[in-house]
């Protein structure tokens, strides 16, 4: 192998030993206890040398190795983010993959279940996650998110947080709707305002649609999401307008819906009156996301966002 006469010449440690050379490399000991500036010389040689044992090291420099990758997929490029956010105007939805590394999706899932472990019963949502899991927030938003919101809205706030999942032993669907209403402190007369609903102790109202149409939605996947576990099934183009039962029913018979497929770790930009469904899980495999919603429009006097957060 061209590295295995560098390897020699300069070996990784006193103790190294040649135990075997043939036409594809050599193979060589060291009795050296395992630390970090070993790690760091066996990954400047990179894809020119392969750790066999011990298991501890091997399973470490494969773990920085994949980190590293991960890295370098997670970089958003400015082109890339433009056309996603043409995308989310023009047809209410945009999808960007690897926003998240596979460790910060891994760490958001550890402090879900951290906060469920004494849940007798997984939920199926928690809606005013951030205020019930603060904990969530640093890893949330980290640069890439950022960058999304600010691209979209440098003025945007964060209004709404939810976590769905749709676990194995609790299945459901969802039929075709748009998410017209938010979240306030409290129930308080308004021009505009109508349809009042309390649910789990939050007030929950339908704004003026200047309102509606200044909001984003951003649904993060901690899952692999295709069509078998649940899938967003969205009709692109009709989130202009508020749509009453009649006309949701007259779109939904006469257009071709699509199917939303995401990685773990990837966001779907959403309009929040964009038409959409999501099926019951086909193949027994969660679909966990996190809903985020944020707008920059003020509120008329006395009446405040219930979970409103600067970013």
């Amino acid at each position: 192998h061209k590295h295995a006469p560098y390897v020699l010449t300069k070996p990784f440690h006193a103790s190294q030993k040649l135990i075997e050379k043939d036409n594809y490399g050599i193979t060589i000991s060291l009795d050296v206890q395992h630390n970090f500036e070993l790690e760091k010389e066996i990954l400047a040689i990179g894809d020119g040398i392969k750790v066999i044992a011990p298991t501890r090291l091997r399973r470490k420099i494969k773990d920085r190795l994949a980190g590293a990758i991960d890295l370098y997929e997670t970089e958003i490029s400015d082109s890339g983010l433009i056309t996603a956010t043409k995308r989310l105007e023009y047809k209410g939805s945009a999808v960007l993959n690897y926003v998240y590394t596979k460790r910060e999706v891994k760490k958001l899932k550890n402090v879900l279940d951290s906060h469920m472990a004494d849940f007798k019963e997984k939920p199926i949502a928690i809606r005013s996650l951030l205020l019930k899991i603060p904990e969530l927030r640093d890893i949330l938003f980290n640069k890439n998110l950022n960058q999304i919101i600010r691209t979209i809205d440098k003025d945007a706030f964060l209004s709404k947080a939810i976590y769905f999942d749709k676990p194995t032993q609790s299945n459901w669907y969802v039929t075709w709707h748009q998410d017209a209403t938010i979240n306030v402190k409290d129930n308080i007369t308004a021009e505009g305002f109508s349809g009042w609903t309390k649910k789990e102790n939050i007030h929950s109202v339908c704004p003026p649609l200047e309102i509606q149409q200044n909001t984003f939605t951003l649904r993060i996947h901690l899952d692999d999401t295709d069509e078998q576990n649940g899938a967003l099934q969205i009709l692109a183009g009709s989130h202009k307008k508020r749509l009453n039962d009649s006309e949701i029913q007259l779109i939904t018979q006469n257009c071709i819906a699509q199917t939303v497929e995401i990685g773990a770790g990837g966001v779907h930009l959403m309009k929040p009156l964009l038409l959409h469904a999501s099926s019951k899980t086909r193949n027994q495999k969660r679909r966990r996301v996190l809903h985020l919603e944020f707008s920059s429009t003020n509120l008329p006097e006395n009446m405040e966002w219930l979970e409103k957060e600067e970013i």
